[in-house]
């Protein structure tokens, strides 16, 4: 028995050195800063996506008002041709195309808020990741 307890102790004595190696304030302060300097290109990148589905949508609002301007002349000249029945249906698509680019514009004004909010958490992320960098120089500054 008293081989057995002593080799427990010397295997709970070498997890225990590897422990205290894997908590070296050195490596987890470096592991930390590679966390947050990979999130935040993350959350550029998002915000880069974020931005380019915002410009898309804008075309596609300006492409609906096109369309609603195009149908409206089009009501219009078949008022002037004494055509109501075309007129109506040309109206008709009118709305159809003006509800849709009410619609988008929603989205617009979402996407709007949400990179608001993304640069928000980038400047938090950056301001952190400074804090960090300085906590680790001054680590090095001590040794």
């Amino acid at each position: 028995m008293g081989i057995f307890s002593r080799f427990s102790d010397i295997v709970n004595s070498n997890i225990n050195a590897l422990l205290d190696k894997a908590e070296d304030p050195e490596k987890m302060v470096r592991l930390i800063i590679q966390e947050m300097e990979d999130t935040l290109v993350e959350v550029r990148s998002t915000s880069a996506k974020t931005i380019a589905e915002k410009k898309e949508l804008q075309r596609v609002v300006a492409k609906l008002e096109a369309e609603v301007a195009d149908w409206q002349a089009k009501a219009e000249l078949a008022l002037s041709k004494e055509r109501e029945d075309l007129a109506r249906a040309a109206l008709v698509e009118r709305q159809k195309a003006a509800d849709q680019a009410a619609a988008v514009a929603a989205d617009i004004t979402h996407l709007d808020e949400h990179v608001s909010k993304l640069q928000d958490e980038v400047g938090q992320l950056q301001d952190k990741l400074a804090d960090a960098k300085a906590r680790q120089k001054a680590m090095l500054m001590r040794q």
